[in-house]
């Protein structure tokens, strides 16, 4: 079916009579003309695909057709609309995951591409807020499977963005299906599902979910008409990228980067939220937030089916949904009825999985029935993080952190809930909460898990993205906090405040930037202060020879130098050098003391004191246009340098001209270097990093990665030193 032969030929839903401002119905309650939700048939009762499935497919083979035939109309109106195979596409991942579309041998049998077993075409849509895929319950979507979906939201595709195939949720006989995807009010959508087409279960259907939805459906099998705008690149997903279990994660390479993947065989580890077991706080409530009843943003209570089972409160899981973050201030309740909608009729599980949900701008919502109103130190089960839905309270932030920061307002808003929660329950959210990961998230099997802890710390997932993520321990002390001060966040106004002037002291001592340091390979921190801004430049180094690094910040030529990792007094001032030259750190007589040096050009001064005065050596090495990185490469105790061009590394082992001593290729040319002594041998060699994924290498050598972790966020300034003095090097991030 190409797709010029559906323009105008049926409508997706019934089209209903368009609303203004909600009305509000006695005791708060807001009501909406209803819609019925649209669905899309991918596989039928046997499991086999409905025209509609494969719609994409045939329309890339025809288009794959037309261009390797001698006389290809190139005017033809509706292909030329597609993106043409020829074209280039935006990405790595989209070049990667389209091979075939240049390349159809035969214009009459053009094959599907590789690995893509469901394609729809770009379908318009009566709007809708809330999509997911599902499934018929009995069976299981295979494991090699995945799912991405984008949308069109005002007349602009978003990007593909993959769904996760959701766990059980502890609801015999529930319908299998994804996570839901947010929208903006969509108006188009696209679907594809990668793996073999004939492994699919039965009754695969994209789900459509409008701001008021009814118990009425409407399916389509067989026509949909095509949306008025179609995607101009990417006509495929990218490779799947979703979080693999703890045993395949850390032995698992990056699907884009053969050259820094982690070896099997080797092991990551990751940090227990707390030394201590007990997990009581002995005095402190913290009042209840402001939230949004189910009544406030119109829950229909007849869909409902679920009887309320409340238990002992012993943690909370974080989570985010999946989708469009353009949703408005006015849409928002609208998206909690979608997810309402989409859990507790379209997944069967009889109510909303999550106890409460938070918008960007930190507006609470209850989610789960029972909630707002359960006893002191109770919590209805969930249905948000199976086989850990029970005695745990589910916080899900409305839209998708994966890839951008989350505001701090939604922050704020989760630690304001966990501190009333665990206030009555006298729960320390920093200690254990006595649950044990399974192994199938990025926790190992039996490692204890904290009162605070992720969706993906005990699921195959990326929720609840990485900067949530690398927040937990920064929302369970921010908790504790609230609960030993008995207040909370003020309540958000109805709409965002205007953003502040970037206001950039360059005071050090004008404190406003967090430093994160930790001491192991977990996602959380282990050490946390203020010092310094976003105008000041920070360096790691053991200035004092006790085999713990600190910090020194930068201003103009001046280094302001401390030796605890505190907002403490300063140990040394000097002035060294000229304002725009390039800083380096390191030991470079070996006296167990790193001080700094200067680089212009291809000349380097350095010093081996922390004091004002000439330089102690001069030499040139290298080119004026090289990346220059400190270490001790051999384990004489002494730093030297090494440079970098491309991904191509030339490494010294002496202060001085001359040919380099080792040369070695790894990672990209775009990836931002890290050197330290990982594995406490003495030698210090390369990682690099990528967004907020680590790839460290303990030898000077390429091939594999030792240890991949994510820690962070991707504006963060890195450091890297051993801030505990057991010999191995560790990140810390600086965040303005």
């Amino acid at each position: 079916m190409a797709l010029h032969t559906h323009l105008g030929s049926l409508v997706l839903a019934t089209s209903l009579a368009a609303g203004g401002a909600l009305p509000v119905a006695a005791a708060g309650t807001v009501t909406g003309e209803e819609q019925p939700v649209s669905v899309i048939a991918l596989t039928t009762e046997d499991g086999s695909l409905t025209p509609l499935a494969d719609e994409g497919l045939t329309d890339l083979q025809d288009v794959a057709a037309q261009q390797s035939a001698p006389d290809a109309a190139l005017s033809a109106p509706d292909t030329a609309q597609i993106a043409p195979s020829s074209a280039q596409p935006e990405s790595d991942a989209a070049a990667t995951a389209a091979p075939e579309q240049s390349a159809a041998p035969e214009p009459a049998t053009g094959a599907a591409p590789e690995g893509v077993a469901v394609l729809t075409a770009p379908l318009a849509t009566e709007e809708f807020y809330v999509a997911g895929v599902t499934w018929d319950g009995a069976q299981a979507m295979p494991q090699d499977a995945a799912v991405f979906i984008r949308v069109m939201e005002g007349g602009q595709w978003q990007q593909w963005a993959e769904l996760e195939v959701e766990n059980s949720a502890d609801e015999p006989g529930s319908t299998g299906g994804t996570e839901p995807y947010v929208a903006a009010g969509a108006e188009a959508v696209q679907v594809q599902i990668t793996g073999d087409a004939a492994r699919l279960p039965a009754g695969v259907r994209l789900n459509l979910t409008p701001e008021w939805p009814s118990a009425e459906e409407v399916v389509l099998e067989e026509e949909a008409p095509v949306a008025p705008v179609l995607p101009t690149a990417e006509p495929l997903a990218p490779e799947p990228a979703g979080a693999l279990p703890f045993q395949q994660q850390t032995a698992a390479a990056p699907a884009a980067a053969p050259t820094v993947t982690q070896p099997a065989g080797t092991t990551t580890a990751v940090a227990s939220a707390s030394t201590q077991s007990s997990g009581v706080m002995a005095t402190g409530i913290a009042p209840r937030p402001s939230i949004t009843s189910r009544a406030g943003w119109g829950a229909d209570e007849a869909k409902m089916n679920w009887r309320p089972y409340h238990v002992d409160l012993r943690a909370a899981v974080v989570h985010h949904t999946a989708g469009s973050n353009n949703y408005t201030q006015s849409q928002t309740p609208g998206v909690v009825r979608g997810i309402y909608h989409y859990h507790a009729v379209t997944r069967g599980w009889g109510d909303i999985g999550y106890n409460f949900l938070v918008d960007k701008w930190g507006r609470i919502y209850e989610g789960r029935s029972g909630s707002l109103a359960a006893a002191s130190g109770k919590m209805p089960v969930g249905a948000h993080a199976a086989p850990f839905n029970t005695g745990t309270m589910g916080l899900s932030v409305m839209g998708d952190y994966t890839k951008v920061g989350v505001p701090q307002a939604a922050m704020d808003a989760m630690a304001d809930i966990i501190a009333w929660q665990f206030g009555r329950a006298g729960l320390d959210a920093t200690h254990l909460s006595g649950l044990t990961a399974k192994g199938v998230g990025v926790r190992p099997a039996g490692q204890s898990l904290g009162r605070v802890f992720a969706h993906k710390d005990v699921s195959s997932t990326a929720c609840p993205g990485n900067d949530i993520y690398g927040r937990i321990g920064w929302l369970a002390r921010a908790a504790n906090e609230r609960v030993g001060s008995g207040v909370t966040t003020p309540a958000p106004s109805p709409a965002p405040a205007p953003s502040a002037p970037d206001v950039r002291p360059t005071d050090p001592f004008a404190h406003t930037a967090t430093v994160y340091l930790n001491n192991d390979w977990g996602p959380w921190h282990s050490i946390d202060f203020i010092l310094g801004n976003a105008g000041t430049e920070v360096y790691t180094g053991d200035w004092d020879g006790d085999g713990k690094d600190t910090l020194a910040l930068r201003v103009g030529s001046t280094f302001h130098v401390f030796n605890s990792n505190t907002t403490g007094a300063r140990a040394w001032v000097a002035s060294y050098g000229r304002p725009d030259d390039e800083v380096l750190v390191g030991d470079w007589d070996g006296d167990g003391r790193d001080s700094f040096a200067v680089r212009r050009g291809t000349t380097f001064y350095t010093k081996n004191s922390i004091t004002n005065g000439v330089a102690d050596d001069v030499f040139a090495y290298g080119r004026d246009g090289d990346e220059v990185l400190v270490g001790d490469w051999n384990n004489d105790r002494r730093s030297t340098f090494a440079v970098r061009r491309g991904s191509t590394f030339y490494v010294k082992n002496s202060l001085a001209g001359g040919r380099a001593d080792h040369e070695m290729a790894y990672g990209r040319a775009d990836d931002t270097v890290l050197v330290g002594d990982w594995d406490g041998n003495r030698s210090d060699t390369f990682g690099v990093r990528r967004g907020s994924t680590y790839y460290i290498k303990n030898r000077i050598a390429g091939g594999n990665a030792d240890i991949v972790q994510t820690y962070g966020r991707p504006g963060d300034t890195v450091l890297v030193g051993d801030w505990d003095g057991n010999r191995t090097d560790t990140l810390g991030v600086h965040r303005p």
